[in-house]
């Protein structure tokens, strides 16, 4: 099933700006995230060591303004250049279809942050009992958090926008793997807010890009069999942050097990699973 809707061209000035970007639509929204989007996302790293003024920020309002001011509207607006309005909308439709099985629903909301856990306690960690309805509740609220303020519009940028598009061009491997790079590089400045030792930024950099690539084949797999619903696509990125990431619900349940390991197992085993079934059913 084709993850993308039908696009128009729209004509345009020869030589003018509506006409490169409609010419190079990925390479403009890569620009403008580049030129905007990088010194937004900086900010907490510059300040964290003294290149601007006020000390240590949290990083996740840069964060979030990142994706919801500078890479949303940029894709919109690529969108519309290069398809047409209808294009926009169709776009946005993507990101509230919910209709899309209730197999697949099962398996945004729990099948990742279960797995993790069976892998966590299969290697010896101990399931934490002790105000387990709270942190299931807790942990819920939070996923929904993420998925309505960032994450559901995340991955209408990058599933919906600019992923869907280098697969109907190249296909679902080298998408997911082309598209991984970007993803990595707009998170990359955060690494930078905390030791800048050599082996630490390397060790970062390389674990973004292998989380990079696992993510865009975990949220394109996830994409194709949930009907092309980017609300999928942003309820699975979610539920793999409330698995990997310390302080979230697996971590949670587990004690303090640092999961991110358990997590990466989970959503290859997730990703394979739904590819063969996308296989099976066609």
């Amino acid at each position: 099933m084709s993850t993308t809707d039908a696009r128009r061209p729209v004509p345009a000035a020869p030589g003018g700006l509506r006409s490169r970007v409609a010419r190079r639509p990925l390479t403009a929204f890569l620009v403008v995230v580049a030129v905007v989007g990088w010194p937004l996302i900086s900010v907490p790293a510059l300040t964290a060591h003294g290149v601007l003024p006020g000390g240590p920020l949290p990083e996740e309002p840069f964060a979030l303004g990142t994706t919801l001011l500078v890479m949303l509207p940029a894709a919109l607006w690529v969108t519309a250049v290069t398809d047409g309005p209808g294009a926009v909308r169709a776009l946005l439709r993507r990101s509230v279809r919910w209709r899309f099985g209730a197999g697949w629903w099962a398996a945004v909301l729990l099948a990742l942050p279960v797995l993790t856990l069976a892998v966590g306690l299969a290697t010896g960690q101990r399931l934490r009992t002790g105000g387990l309805l709270a942190t299931l509740g807790w942990g819920a609220f939070s996923v929904l958090s993420a998925v309505l303020l960032v994450h559901l519009w995340e991955e209408t940028v990058w599933a919906g926008f600019f992923q869907g598009r280098l697969e109907q061009r190249h296909g679902f491997l080298p998408a997911a793997a082309l598209t991984a790079v970007p993803f990595a590089a707009v998170h990359l400045p955060l690494s930078f807010t905390g030791d800048l030792a050599i082996d630490r930024l390397a060790l970062a950099i390389g674990g973004l890009l292998v989380l990079g690539v696992l993510v865009r084949l975990l949220v394109g797999a996830t994409v194709r069999g949930a009907a092309g619903s980017l609300l999928a696509a942003g309820l699975v990125h979610a539920s793999f942050n409330a698995a990997n990431n310390e302080g979230n619900l697996v971590d949670d349940l587990l004690g303090g097990g640092q999961p991110s390991l358990y997590a990466v197992v989970a959503a290859a085993l997730f990703t394979a699973g739904a590819l063969l079934a996308l296989r099976n059913r066609r």
